[in-house]
């Protein structure tokens, strides 16, 4: 890999960072925490499961993002009626609140963010962000169809060059 390839992946991580700090600071709310908002609001409810897939989250971040909008009052959790294994996930009316007040927020930190960047330059940007984001997403169902790797002699060495 080269340098520029190396600097490409850093600033990629570096970029993703700032924006969920910036986003924490504009609206008020830890991206994360958002989206799992935003999610329930549009769908209405969903079990943790198809939250974690729609949202491409780790369950175990999930949950403990969960913890902490259900101890907030935002999000209420039931065993799900017809299969006892799956939690069924709503906004409280609190949940729904907070989405009517901070959505306008949302919406002006995109177009604050976005202000001024031509169009042929955003298109391309978000075509090169799509396709790697499908190579890190087959690279990582690969290596989960393998299992995990326990053994750490197989995995690359050399810190973090990567990102």
């Amino acid at each position: 890999m080269s340098e520029r390839e190396r600097t490409l992946l850093r600033q990629l991580g570096r970029t993703a960072r700032a924006m969920y700090a910036a986003f924490e600071s504009e609206v008020g709310y830890a991206m994360p925490r958002w989206r799992i908002l935003q999610a329930l609001h549009e769908r209405g409810q969903a079990t943790q499961k198809d939250l974690a897939a729609q949202l491409a989250m780790d369950p175990g971040a999930l949950t403990r993002q969960m913890k902490a909008l259900e101890a907030e009052g935002l999000i209420a959790r039931q065993r799900a009626a017809d299969d006892n294994r799956l939690s069924a996930v709503t906004l409280t009316p609190a949940g729904s609140r907070v989405i009517a007040e901070v959505q306008p927020l949302r919406r002006a930190f995109a177009q604050k963010v976005l202000k001024g960047l031509p169009r042929e330059e955003l298109a391309a940007t978000m075509a090169i962000l799509q396709r790697l984001e499908e190579r890190f997403r087959r690279m990582h169902e690969g290596r989960a169809a393998q299992g995990a790797d326990t053994d750490e002699t197989a995995r690359p060495t050399g810190g973090n060059d990567a990102a």
